[in-house]
């Protein structure tokens, strides 16, 4: 929830998932019509590869594979941001709430699965990576058991294909943080109280007991996506004849993890940091419409996060190429809301069931949280877009015309190109981490005194991962009257605050990043001050 604005200038086949006769996104057959090749005209090796294909699991390990592997290969291994580092320090360092590491609500079941994988590997980088790639998967099944496809369709093929190569979501795969895990497990929770409201029998009751237990869950692991699902529980409950047993099992949800939570921590002072971080998230770092009032900008911010940053698609300032992205997110995206139309799916009892859960948390995003300079706010609604392309794609792909086929294979090309570009560049330390390699190799070469002056977030980000040097708040006045007043020794201001010492710097150095990688301090510059 700890949420902070920019300040700085921006820069330049597995078993089918659901046998249920009424799920959702219900259009097509999942049986591909392709004519049949019998064992006489394929070759052996074909046959055996089919054969193995269509082994109990097999697609589902190969989705495995591909969606860690590929995270591990992009695993980043510097601190990007002050969130991140409070992600880092809890499983590197130590669990401790009180200490911002990580900041309230805590993140338990993140840092839980982070920390299981921190212990054997020793890396902490390896390990969110880890926790990226398993979350990746899970997404793919959670999409599945709420569209109601298998896998092994062309549905569920392309629907793996625009999740696994999506931009925002591998890069949040590799990132320091509990988005994306939390994303996949909204959906997952959304997908059992879907089968619970729709569905009948011992399996309703057993959805809804499960959905209601994975919302007390996620509560633990990224409570600011539990809007996603309050209504579509509040439905459940309403309906259910049990409703005590169903709150029981969601408050069992929570207990797993504030109870341990509470112990660690301990009751009043877990109080206090949880009023002292909600009430800031609110009014003063939050990015809420309270501190960024420009109703234009969260607009803009939200479009940006979706189409651009989420879909890969063109944007003011970005290369030619995501035009082309565009068009085909445009024309995929266009056939999957035809088609659903035309199925009756959008105005269905299961499309009013994800707008309960879509709209409260749109409503509660766009003006709660920092969506002007923080994509992954998007994720959950990002999510629930993208079986309409998977639909619009699975539709061109039957119409079995060679250049419909070439320009859904092209368009998929160039989404793929335009992610490994930018999972290529988020390897590339971010501008904040290359100022401090800047500021940190400066101090270790200066003779004197080396004095950083600049907001106090990035002087805990400097000073927290050791760099040697005093460290005043620009913030502060007594602390600007020191400054102004030192005689000798070198001082540098990380941030766009030039007039804060009255002379000509030194020398001025600019770091820069993509800001469709990381929207937070894309230009960072350091001016540095000989006294």
């Amino acid at each position: 929830m700890h949420d902070r604005s920019p300040l700085f200038r921006p820069g330049g086949g597995g078993a089918s998932v659901s046998d249920s006769p009424t799920c959702p996104f219900d259009l097509v057959s999942t049986r591909d019509t392709a004519s049949p090749v019998t064992a006489a005209d394929a070759s052996p090796w074909r046959r055996m590869l089919r054969r193995y294909w269509r082994a109990p699991g097999m697609a589902w390990g190969a989705l495995a594979v591909v969606c860690i592997a590929s995270r591990l290969a992009t695993t980043i291994t510097y601190i990007e941001d002050p969130d991140s580092l409070r992600f880092a320090l809890s499983v590197a360092d130590e669990y401790d709430i009180a200490a911002l590491q990580p900041h309230f609500p805590g993140y338990p079941l993140f840092w839980a699965a982070a920390e299981l994988f921190y212990l054997p590997t020793g890396s902490f980088s390896t390990s969110f990576a880890l926790v990226g790639g398993l979350a990746t998967l899970g997404l793919v099944w959670a999409l599945l058991r709420l569209w109601g496809r298998p896998l092994r369709s062309v549905e569920g093929t392309a629907l793996a294909g625009v999740v696994a190569l999506n931009p925002l979501l591998w890069l949040m795969g590799n990132r320091y943080m509990p988005d994306l895990l939390g994303t996949a497990w909204a959906v997952a929770t959304l997908a059992m109280l879907m089968r619970a409201w729709n569905g009948d029998g011992p399996g309703r009751r057993r959805a809804a007991l499960v959905g209601v237990l994975l919302a007390g869950l996620l509560a633990g692991l990224r409570l600011s996506y539990l809007p996603l699902v309050v209504i579509p529980v509040l439905l459940v409950l309403a309906r259910s004849a049990r409703p005590v047993r169903l709150i029981t099992a969601g408050g069992a949800g929570v207990g797993v993890w504030l109870v341990p939570m509470v112990l660690d921590t301990g009751l009043w002072t877990l109080i206090d940091v949880a009023w002292g971080q909600t009430t800031g998230h609110f009014t003063d770092f939050g990015g809420t419409v309270q501190t960024e009032s420009d109703l234009g900008r969260r607009l803009a911010g939200t479009v940006q996060g979706l189409w651009a940053d989420g879909l890969g698609g063109w944007w003011p300032g970005r290369h030619w190429s995501t035009a082309f992205v565009g068009a085909g997110v445009a024309a995929t995206g266009g056939a999957g809301t035809w088609r659903l139309w035309r199925s009756g799916t959008l105005h269905g009892r299961y499309a009013r069931m994800i707008a309960a859960g879509a709209v409260p948390y749109a409503l509660w995003m766009f003006f709660f949280q920092n969506v002007v300079h923080k994509s992954r706010h998007v994720l959950p609604l990002l999510a629930l877009l993208l079986p309409v392309l998977a639909a619009g794609a699975a539709a061109l792909w039957r119409a079995r015309a060679w250049p419909v086929r070439g320009g859904i294979l092209a368009a998929a090309g160039a989404y793929a190109a335009v992610t490994l570009v930018l999972v290529a560049q988020h390897r590339t330390p971010s501008a904040i981490a290359q100022a401090k390699a800047f500021v940190e190799t400066t101090a270790q070469t200066d003779s004197g005194p080396t004095r950083v002056a600049s907001v106090p977030l990035v002087n805990t980000y400097l000073r927290t991962q050791q760099v040697g040097a005093r460290f005043f708040s620009i913030e502060d006045s007594s602390d600007v009257h020191r400054l102004r007043e030192a005689e000798t020794g070198r001082t540098l201001v990380v941030g766009t605050y030039a007039p804060l010492l009255d002379e000509a710097p030194t020398r001025t150095r600019t770091f820069y990043h993509n800001p469709h990688v990381n929207r937070m301090w894309p230009k960072v510059t350091v001016y540095v001050y000989d006294h």
